[in-house]
Formats: C-alpha cells, sequence, structure tokens
C-alpha cells in the first residue's frame, strides 16, 4: 500500500506530452517505454520518495528538491512535505542549456 500521496503539477502534463512526441517521431516503443519508466517512478514514489538523491542543480534551492532518473536522460524534480510528494517538473537531460 502506498506511504506517500503523490501530487503531479498540471505543466509536468505539457512536459510529458512534448518528451513522448519527440521520442515517438523516432520510436513508437521508446515513447511507450518512456511513459512505462514514468509511471514506475510515480510507484517508487509512493512506496519512498526518500529513496531518490537530492537536486544538485545550482538553479534550485539546496536541500530542498530530490531528483528520480528515468528512460536514459530524463530527470523528475519533486519535493516532500509530510506524506505529500509534489512533482513540479520532467527534464530532458540531454541539452546542458536546459534548467533543471
Amino acid at each position: 500500500m502506498a506511504k506517500y500521496q503523490v501530487q503531479v503539477h498540471p505543466r509536468v502534463a505539457s512536459q510529458l506530452v512534448q518528451h513522448a512526441e519527440f521520442i515517438a517521431r523516432v520510436s513508437k516503443p521508446a515513447a511507450q517505454r518512456f511513459r512505462a519508466g514514468f509511471s514506475e517512478i510515480l510507484r517508487r514514489m509512493q512506496e519512498n520518495p526518500y529513496q531518490f538523491p537530492s537536486c544538485d542543480d545550482p538553479n534550485l534551492p539546496s536541500n530542498f528538491y530530490r531528483k528520480a532518473l528515468f528512460g536514459t536522460w530524463y530527470k523528475v524534480i519533486f519535493y516532500i512535505e509530510n506524506q505529500q510528494v509534489f512533482v513540479d517538473a520532467v527534464a530532458d537531460c540531454r541539452s546542458e542549456s536546459q534548467i533543471l
């Protein structure tokens, strides 16, 4: 049974669509793996979000956000308050110009 409630920020939905569309242009099975990887990360967050390391991005407040990597190049940025996990972004980590 899930110990933590995961809340996904509305902007994350559009980020996911953009990433999935980009991947699907190259490979539909890869886009399905992307979606499955994100779902797995959410499931793991429900069980224990503390299993993921702190996010060390200098553009974000230190020791506040955590990161979960999935699908080779993607990173979920989230924070924890009490028994809730708040997902704030999904970033494509291939580009160094991307903030997150």
